[in-house]
């Protein structure tokens, strides 16, 4: 039987045959791509890690380096030629992603069964620029809500916790060591920001903050050892320069529990953020210098007493790099560093890269970097720019650190990704955790009870007109 094509239907089918082979070539050439891609040294480091450090907690991990190695031979052999086995490539790449994500999720520093999270849609997310508060941002017109993944693995369900009204926004959630009662910012009196608190049974919910003032927003709260509650308050009734005075500046107030006793702790010319409890019962928090410096490259780390005596920097005074630090949070059981999100002045919100940094090593610029997640081994270079992260992936928020290796924490791992929750390491592991089309999951806490810090003693003399102060070397 002959078949007769004219011109125009021989064209149709070398076309056809063209894009045929290209779509193959492109397969394998994907498969290729992806082979390269899988870390296995990254995935190694981390299993021996888990077995030398918890080895009666991690009792496969000589199992799944035996499978690592067997996996990575086969690797090693279908990198000559993968195209010629597409659908063994295929299976080595899922036998991979399994294996990682079974060694990755036996780690017994994940020895709880709920987290806490913020769900929000992508379409509003609610971050205020590096140089504002949440009062810069709308309180209301957001899809979101406290949530809850149970287990904590990719196939755990997410349910709600809490879900505002009115579109209102829900964040910067403060769980309290003993896990029995939460803070959260979230409109409130006059329509203003307010700190809320809410049991761990999602029963109680009620306004801290008293929201008198017609004109005070109040937000980002955190709770002290001593059971009061340091929270940012534009109640200072001061403008940002470089705007002209369009943002409010909030500084650090502290309360009582029942939202009494409300004293100014910071007296700064610009913003305070997030405020957070050191190991050893201090607060750590973000302070914007403004005077006598390039203010696109101070948002410095400090930290006070909780009564707001000694006042002093924990990192990045007189450097240009970082230009901002958001989240810091301390490394349990270390008595000085903490990780942090690494952003710009101008440019992307709050995110950026993630850093490890221990001012016992040193304060100033990138010297006391321990490390950049994922970029094991690679030194940190200080760059000194406005738009420092702005073309840097992945990006990150939130970050909350399990130990010194092991982190929860948001991430957008490419312009296309969503923001999910990700179990990232110092060895540049990143196991996604939960991601949900058309939201950003936000603000990763382990919902479990914490060792409460010391109780740092008030040394404040509220009944004194005068102070003493300690000056070193005025130079």
């Amino acid at each position: 039987m002959r078949i007769r094509l004219s011109v125009a239907g021989l064209c149709v089918v070398l076309a056809w045959c063209a894009a045929l082979s290209c779509t193959q070539a492109e397969e394998s050439g994907g498969l290729s791509k992806e082979l390269h891609g899988v870390n296995t040294v990254a995935l190694r480091r981390a299993i021996e890690d888990l077995a030398q450090s918890f080895p009666d907690q991690y009792p496969h991990g000589a199992e799944y380096l035996r499978r690592l190695t067997a996996l990575e031979k086969e690797v090693e052999t279908l990198l000559a030629e993968p195209e010629e086995q597409p659908e063994k490539a295929q299976q080595v790449i899922e036998n991979l992603k399994s294996l990682k994500a079974e060694a990755l999720l036996a780690n017994p520093l994940l020895d709880f069964d709920r987290l806490l999270l913020v769900k929000r849609g992508e379409g509003a997310l609610g971050l205020p620029q590096n140089w504002q508060g949440n009062c810069a941002v709308a309180p209301r017109g957001y899809d979101n809500e406290i949530a809850i993944l149970s287990p904590v693995r990719p196939d755990g369900a997410l349910t709600t916790f809490y879900r505002p009204e009115n579109d209102a926004f829900v964040g910067d959630v403060d769980l309290h060591f003993d896990a029995d009662r939460m803070l959260f910012s979230m409109p409130g009196s006059h329509g203003h920001w307010q700190i809320w608190e809410i049991g761990a049974d999602g029963t109680g919910l009620r306004q801290v903050t008293r929201g008198e003032e017609p004109d005070v927003h109040n937000y980002d709260a955190c709770y002290l050892p001593n059971d009061r509650i340091v929270f940012a308050s534009t109640r200072v009734f001061q403008g940002i320069p470089c705007v002209g005075g369009a943002d409010r500046v909030a500084n650090l107030f502290l309360m009582d529990a029942d939202g009494g006793n409300t004293r100014q702790l910071c007296f700064d010319q610009d913003h305070n953020w997030c405020p957070t409890v050191l190991n050893n019962g201090r607060v750590l928090y973000t302070r914007w210098e403004y005077s006598d410096t390039a203010h696109y490259f101070s948002r410095i780390l400090f930290s006070m007493n909780p009564d707001g005596t000694n006042q002093a920097e924990y990192y990045g005074s007189n450097s240009y790099w970082p230009n901002s630090t958001f989240y810091a949070r301390p490394i349990p059981g270390h008595p000085t560093a903490v990780v942090a999100i690494v952003s710009g002045h101008h440019g992307v919100p709050r995110m950026g890269e993630l850093v490890i940094l221990d001012p016992a090593i040193s304060r100033f610029e990138s010297d006391g970097v321990v490390q950049r997640i994922p970029g094991y081994s690679e030194p940190v270079e200080a760059v000194t720019v406005d738009h420092l992260v702005d073309d840097v992936w992945p990006k990150f928020l939130h970050p909350y650190p399990l130990s010194d290796k092991y982190f929860l924490v948001s991430c957008k791992p490419t312009p296309e990704s969503l923001w999910g929750i990700y179990l990232v390491d110092v060895f540049d592991n990143m196991l996604l955790l939960q991601e949900i089309p058309g939201y950003a999951l936000f603000e990763p806490v382990p919902f479990r009870p914490t060792p409460r810090p010391p109780v740092v003693p008030d040394r404040v003399r509220l009944d004194q007109d005068k102070a003493t102060v300690y000056l070193v070397d005025i130079y």
